[in-house]
């Protein structure tokens, strides 16, 4: 299981929200959280697949920057 971390502009539950069901679309045998409190707003996922590409654009299509933190 590899984890993927990024960067992002989600600003509060509400925007969860809103991408929640896009986020669960592509995430589908993975986990994923954001930790708001962090001040690049993190979000991380857990997942076998190469999602990365895929979740910076959907993040994007949607209004939000997110950019995939290197470890």
């Amino acid at each position: 299981m590899n984890v993927l971390v990024f960067k992002t502009t989600v600003k509060n539950n509400n925007d969860i929200s809103k991408l929640q069901p896009f986020i669960n679309d592509v995430v589908k045998d993975g986990k994923w959280n954001f930790d708001l409190e962090d001040c690049d707003k993190i979000f991380r996922v857990e997942t076998d697949e190469d999602l990365n590409n895929s979740l910076v654009f959907l993040f994007n299509a949607n209004g939000y920057l997110c950019e995939e933190l290197e470890d």
